[in-house]
C-alpha cells in the first residue's frame, strides 16, 4: 500500500529527517501490534522530492534552513489497521520536539477504496432518482418533447454548451442526466412571471381565477409527486456533500460522513416506496381490478 507525503520541516546540523520518520512509523506500527524487522520498516520509507526553502537565524544564532520534501510510506498488505498506522503516524510527525511543522497526505489506496464504495452507492441513488424524475415528468408533460422537460422549471442546465436533443437521444438520456446535483432539490418551481408572459396571461385569461391558477400552477401538479420532490429537500444535502468529496478526491469530515450514513437509508428508502408503487405488478394488479369490476 503506497501513501504518498509532503512535509515542511526545518533542517540544522543535527537533523537526521528520514531517521526522525522511520523511528516515528516504528511507534505507529508498534502501537498497533506490528512488529516488522528494523531493516523492514527502514525500506517502508522512500524520499522522493527535494526543495530548499529561506534560512532563517535565531536568537541564539543557529541558522536553519526550511526543506519541502516528499516520500513515499510503502506499507505491508500484512499490516494490522493501516488506516490507524497511517493516521498516528502523520499526527506524531509533528508533535515536539520533530522539526516537522506541516505534513499534507496525497495518493492513499484506503481512502481510494473507501471513495469507490461510497461513489458506487451515490451511483445507485442518483439513476434510481434520475428513473423516478423521469417518470414524473413524462406524465406530467404527456405529449411535450421529452428532451424538454424542464420547459416550465425555474432550475435549468448550468452546463454553457447545452447537450442538444439528438445528443440526449444517442446518449439514451435526458435533461436529468445534467442537472447538478443541488438543482435536485429545487425542482417543481416556475421562475418568476417576466412582465411580458404576465401581459399574454392577462390577454388569454379572461377569469381573474383562472389567471391566478395559471400563474400558480406548478410544472408538476399530481400531488403525490409533487410531495414526492419536496420530500428530497431535507435528505439531499448529505448526499451531496459526500459526493463532492468523491468528485474532488478528498477525505469527507466525519461530520459529513455521518450526515451521508444517516441520509443514505433514507433516501433509498424514499425512492424505493416510490418506485413500488409504480411496479409492473401493482399496475398489472390494479388494472385487473379494473377490468373485473362490472359496469
Amino acid at each position: 500500500m503506497i501513501f504518498e507525503f509532503v512535509i515542511v520541516y526545518q533542517q540544522d546540523t543535527d537533523t537526521d529527517i528520514r531517521q526522525i520518520i522511520i523511528d516515528t512509523l516504528t511507534n505507529s506500527l508498534q502501537d498497533n501490534y506490528d512488529e516488522f524487522e528494523t531493516d523492514i520498516v527502514e525500506h517502508m520509507i522512500i524520499l522522493q522530492t527535494l526543495r530548499i526553502g529561506n534560512q532563517s537565524t535565531n536568537e541564539d544564532g543557529n541558522t536553519t534552513q526550511t526543506i519541502i520534501l516528499g516520500f513515499t510510506l510503502d506499507l505491508p498488505e500484512e499490516t494490522n489497521e493501516p488506516d490507524k498506522v497511517v493516521e498516528e503516524f502523520a499526527k506524531a510527525l509533528t508533535e515536539v520536539p520533530n522539526p516537522i511543522s506541516h505534513i499534507v497526505k496525497f495518493e492513499d489506496p484506503l481512502l481510494q477504496a473507501k471513495l469507490a464504495q461510497w461513489s458506487a452507492e451515490i451511483f445507485a441513488i442518483e439513476m434510481k432518482l434520475r428513473r423516478v424524475l423521469t417518470l414524473i415528468y413524462l406524465k406530467a408533460y404527456q405529449g411535450v418533447e421529452p428532451y424538454k422537460l424542464l420547459r416550465d422549471e425555474k432550475e435549468q442546465l448550468a452546463a454553457r454548451e447545452k447537450p442538444s436533443d439528438r445528443e440526449m437521444q444517442e446518449a439514451l438520456e435526458n435533461q436529468f442526466f445534467h442537472l447538478l446535483f443541488s438543482q435536485y432539490v429545487n425542482l417543481n418551481q416556475r421562475p418568476d412571471p417576466k412582465i411580458n408572459d404576465l401581459l399574454e396571461n392577462i390577454r388569454n385569461f379572461i377569469q381573474y381565477d383562472e389567471l391566478q391558477a395559471e400563474i400558480n400552477r406548478k410544472p408538476v401538479e399530481d400531488s403525490n409527486d409533487a410531495d414526492f420532490l419536496a420530500g428530497l429537500r431535507d435528505k439531499i444535502s448529505a448526499i451531496e456533500k459526500m459526493r463532492n468529496c468523491i468528485a474532488h478526491h478528498r477525505r469527507p469530515s466525519s461530520r459529513t460522513e455521518q450526515g451521508y450514513t444517516n441520509a443514505q437509508p433514507l433516501i433509498s428508502q424514499l425512492l424505493n416506496e416510490y418506485l413500488e408503487r409504480w411496479s409492473w405488478s401493482e399496475a398489472a394488479e390494479g388494472q385487473s381490478d379494473e377490468e373485473s369490476t362490472p359496469l
